[in-house]
């Protein structure tokens, strides 16, 4: 009878105890999923950051080919005028644009991707499709750094400014909508890339060979988004070209899309290579950089 007693005494016991061991696991979880979902936003961050710092000297001569639609040699002629001082002359804006938005874009993307899922009944296509979209929109607040950064790039600004902050300072007096010129070329590009390259992502590696080691899984992803970017990169380069114009401009009127393009149409005698001059620049600039940015991203996902 005492040992039936005791048993029941300790099974009572156990009861109480756990409820407690089941609400301290319910405390430490939320934190662990914080910690997890954080990662995104960080990972997109650094891998921003290498490549801006490793493709920088590339982007100024697109930029340049871009903006005057001069031939490649031409625009590295024109860097080499300008000398070595000004070789990084506009990185802070894009160090500080791309490290932000990139963190955005995968971080959102993930965030929205699960949020949506929870409280909308759609396809998972439409779902991932609709949280790019929200995430290169997001990206767009910080178009000023983009704007800021094309001012730099142009020779023709040297003599006005010659760094970032006096950059900004140069624009607030013609008002806050200054600082959003190209706006509307921004979002259409940020929201359509992201799609076709979170939706495209993964089916492109499926049809690369297996990576059985780290360094052939770091290798397929380098080449999975290095043909997304230049794939995309080719796509919306008219789209870049018209950005360009239209935020290489202080003050004046602010001219709609269609009306940019059909000035640089005519100046570059209505002929579809012209406008895509430093398209073939552009590609194997997009290609490294994706390929950079997805790699180190997938990478520091793995070991985070």
């Amino acid at each position: 009878r005492r040992q039936i007693l005791s048993h029941m005494m300790d099974s009572e016991a156990h009861k109480k105890r756990s409820p407690i061991i089941t609400s301290s696991k319910q405390d430490i979880s939320p934190h662990i999923t914080d910690v997890g979902e954080r990662k995104h936003y960080l990972c997109g961050c650094c891998a921003a950051f290498s490549n801006v710092a490793i493709t920088f000297p590339i982007q100024k001569v697109l930029f340049r080919q871009q903006l005057y639609g001069i031939k490649t040699r031409d625009a590295v002629l024109q860097l080499r005028r300008d000398g070595f001082r000004n070789l990084y002359r506009g990185i802070l804006p894009p160090l500080v644009q791309k490290t932000t938005t990139l963190a955005l874009m995968f971080g959102l993307y993930e965030d929205l991707s699960c949020l949506l899922r929870k409280h909308i009944s759609i396809p998972d296509f439409a779902t991932r499709s609709m949280a790019a979209i929200l995430a290169g929109t997001t990206e767009a607040i910080f178009t000023p750094l983009e704007r800021v950064q094309t001012l730099l790039q142009d020779h023709k600004h040297h003599d006005k400014f010659t760094n970032t902050y006096q950059a900004f300072k140069a624009l607030k007096c013609h008002g806050i909508g200054e600082y959003y010129r190209g706006l509307i070329p921004v979002l259409f590009r940020n929201g359509f890339s992201n799609v076709l390259f979170f939706g495209l992502r993964g089916p492109i590696k499926e049809h690369l060979p297996t990576a059985t080691t780290y360094s052939a899984h770091l290798v397929n992803d380098f080449i999975c988004g290095g043909l997304l970017g230049a794939m995309l990169g080719i796509l919306f380069f008219p789209i870049n070209v018209v950005k360009t114009r239209m935020q290489s401009q202080i003050g004046g009127e602010f001219q709609s899309f269609p009306q940019v393009f059909k000035i640089i149409w005519l100046e570059r005698d209505r002929k579809l290579t012209n406008l895509f001059r430093g398209a073939h620049l552009n590609y194997h600039r997009s290609l490294i950089s994706w390929g950079i940015i997805n790699a180190t991203y997938e990478f520091l996902l793995k070991i985070t």
